[in-house]
């Protein structure tokens, strides 16, 4: 799966041949079309198109690499990954990223910070991302990169709106591009530990 037009710039791209590699998670099928039925409304009453363009994800971590790590990221990934098990993610309303960004919260965003922290074992072989503070926050964007203008317009109805949806974080997800107004491809997907293994929520 594709993550659509992503056109933030990273701060500080390598280059020398890295490419940037992104892990996410997806919400189940039912979860995903309630989310993008709602950038659909959003992109009706505001007519923000990159709302529509962007598949409902949460990242979980974010770096370069030179492309002859590829494999060998991989290899690290998958086996952090098949020592975990499945979570349960609570979508829970919705906030903002003063003033450029509408999302949805994450009701407990421990497990994903818990899962986030696996991968800072690879921060002495990759570029660590230079995230911005609000992409550290787990969450779904519903629509970002929005003028102040439109956030103003928008924040103060979707405050008072409600979502609630819940899914089971079964997979991570590779992606990765060349450049950094290229598409993310997926790369390829981990699975974790089925959900009858102790979980994250059972430990925190």
């Amino acid at each position: 799966m594709n993550t659509g037009l992503v056109k933030n710039v990273p701060i500080a791209w390598p280059g020398n041949g890295h490419r940037e590699y992104r892990l996410v998670i997806y919400p189940d099928a039912v979860v995903y079309e309630k989310i993008m039925a709602e950038k659909q409304r959003f992109f009706a009453n505001y007519g923000v198109e990159a709302a529509v363009n962007t598949f409902p994800s949460i990242m979980v971590a974010g770096f370069y690499a030179g492309e002859g790590m590829e494999e060998t990221l991989i290899r690290w990934i998958h086996r952090i990954c098949s020592q975990l098990s499945s979570f349960d993610i609570a979508l829970n309303n919705y906030s903002g990223f003063p003033q450029h960004s509408i999302y949805l919260r994450v009701q407990d965003p421990q497990p994903i910070k818990q899962l986030a922290a696996q991968f800072k074992m690879l921060d002495g072989h990759v570029h660590p991302m230079n995230t911005n503070s609000f992409e550290r926050v787990p969450h779904i964007a519903l629509a970002n990169e929005l003028t102040e203008t439109v956030y103003q317009q928008a924040m103060p109805v979707y405050s008072r709106k409600t979502f609630r949806a819940r899914f089971v974080a079964t997979e991570l997800v590779l992606l990765g591009r060349d450049h950094p107004f290229a598409t993310s491809k997926t790369i390829n997907v981990f699975r974790f530990l089925p959900a009858n293994h102790k979980s994250y929520s059972e430990v925190a």
